[in-house]
This record gives C-alpha cells, structure tokens and sequence, in this order.
C-alpha cells in the first residue's frame, strides 16, 4: 500500500463529509473520494476486483442513506468481497444510538467497528494508524 491509504467516504450528509475530510487532511491523507450513495462504490468494486490500487483501503460507511443503507450495502459488498482481493476495512457511522443498529453491525464480520458520529480525528487517526501497519 502507498503512503497514505485511499478512503472512500460514503454519506449522503454534506456536514458530516466536511468533518471527515477536514480531519483526514489534519493526517495529511488526502486519497478520498466521496459518493453520497452507495451504487456507484458497488459497481467500482464490482468493475475492479484484481485492479487492487483502484479499491479503497478503508470504507467510511453511513448507515443511513437513501437508495441502499449501509445494511443494504453490506449485503452487496460480501458477495463482491469474496473476487476482491484486498483487505478493505469498513466503519459503519451513524447517528444512531439504536441497540439493534449496534448488535446488527456487529454480527457482521466485514465491519470493523460501528462509530457514531460525528467521527473524531482521534477515531480517523486511529483508524489510519491500523491500516498503514498492515
């Protein structure tokens, strides 16, 4: 993997955009592409599955968005995760403090945690920090 890892911010919340970019600028990783839904991630991993440097390294997922929630896009990407081959890390965010949004995150192995927002620079530093010493 390159220097600073590639992000992916998948939200529909321009607010909450603003927040992670403006941290992840503080970590000088400035590799981020954004989609305010997730049909359009879904075909980039689906169109890329051996162009490896085209896939992102880390998946900032908001859970609810319109088209395909970040549940709905889970289902998607298990399917597409077993041709990839890249180790993508996803972190759900939401507002949510619904124990049920927590416990179904959790029973699934592809998210790497469940962060509700707004993100810290300490959570983006953290997050970072794991992928860059993989």
């Amino acid at each position: 993997m390159s220097e600073t890892p590639l992000i992916w911010i998948i939200d529909d919340d321009d607010i909450s955009k603003y927040v992670m970019n403006r941290n992840l600028r503080q970590l000088s990783v400035t590799n981020v592409i954004e989609f305010t839904d997730s049909t359009q991630p879904l075909k980039i991993l689906s169109d890329n599955f051996d162009s490896t440097d085209k896939l992102p390294d880390i998946i900032l997922l908001d859970l609810y968005m319109p088209i395909l929630d970040g549940f709905q896009f889970m289902e998607k990407f298990k399917v597409a995760i077993k041709r990839i081959k890249k180790n993508i890390q996803i972190y759900m965010l939401t507002s949510s403090f619904s124990s049920e949004d927590v416990d179904r995150a959790k029973s699934i192995p592809e998210i790497s945690e469940y962060i509700v927002k707004p993100i810290t620079l300490r959570n983006l530093t953290r997050i970072v920090d794991n992928v860059l010493q993989e």
